[in-house]
C-alpha cells in the first residue's frame, strides 16, 4: 500500500504543480500582469503566425485650418473668458497678473457673414454654446500660459504682443476643431 501512495505521490505532485503554472500563467497574462511580448494569430490557411506591427495612426495637423475664404472675409464671433487673477512665475511669487481676455474665433462656414438680426444673434450664441463645452481646455491654456511668464517678460508692449500670439497658438493647437483668430486683452494689471 505504502508503495501505491509513493507512486502517485511522484506522478501527482508534479503533475498538480505544473498544472497550477499553468493556469496561473494564463490567468495572468488574460488579465494584463504578465507582459507577453508575441502575439499570435491565425492566418488564412489556419496556421498559426505572429502578427503584423498595427499601421501607424497619422499624424493630426498641428491645428484646425480655417478654409481661406474664412480668413479673408474676417471679422469672427467673439468669446469672454472673463477676469482671472493669476501668479505670475517671479521668484518669491509675489506678483499677480489681473486680465480680462477676450477671443476672436472664427465661424465654422463662411454662410455665417451672409446671416442678419435675429438668425446671426441667434448663430453666435449657437457657436458660443459649442465653445462653452471646450471651456476647461481654454481656462487651463490661459493659467498655463499666463503663470509661465515673468513681469520682465510681458510688462512692456511687445511682451504683450508676444503673450497674445503665444496665448492664440497654444489655444489653436488644442482647440482642434476651433480656430483662435484674435486675443484681446480688455483689463490687465500688474501689482
Amino acid at each position: 500500500m505504502q508503495a501505491i501512495v509513493g507512486i502517485l505521490k511522484k506522478i501527482l505532485v508534479p503533475l498538480i504543480a505544473f498544472v497550477v503554472t499553468v493556469v496561473l500563467g494564463v490567468g495572468l497574462l488574460l488579465s494584463g500582469l504578465l507582459p507577453f511580448s508575441l502575439q499570435l494569430s491565425t492566418a488564412d490557411d489556419g496556421s498559426t503566425a505572429v502578427a503584423a506591427e498595427p499601421e501607424p495612426t497619422p499624424t493630426p495637423l498641428p491645428y484646425f485650418q480655417p478654409p481661406n475664404e474664412l480668413l479673408e472675409l474676417g471679422g469672427g464671433i467673439f468669446y469672454e473668458t472673463g477676469q482671472r487673477v493669476v501668479n505670475l512665475a517671479d521668484p518669491g511669487g509675489y506678483r499677480f497678473l489681473r486680465i480680462s481676455i477676450v477671443l476672436e474665433f472664427l465661424p465654422d462656414s463662411p454662410d455665417f457673414y451672409t446671416l442678419t438680426g435675429e438668425k446671426r444673434t441667434a448663430a453666435e450664441e449657437a457657436f458660443r454654446a459649442e465653445v462653452d463645452r471646450q471651456r476647461p481646455i481654454i481656462d487651463n491654456v490661459l493659467t498655463d500660459v499666463l503663470t509661465s511668464k515673468t513681469f520682465d517678460e510681458i510688462f512692456t508692449v511687445e511682451g504683450k504682443a508676444k503673450l497674445r500670439e503665444e496665448i492664440r497658438e497654444e489655444l489653436n493647437r488644442r482647440l482642434r476643431n476651433r480656430y483662435v483668430q484674435q486675443v484681446l486683452f480688455t483689463d490687465f494689471v500688474i501689482q
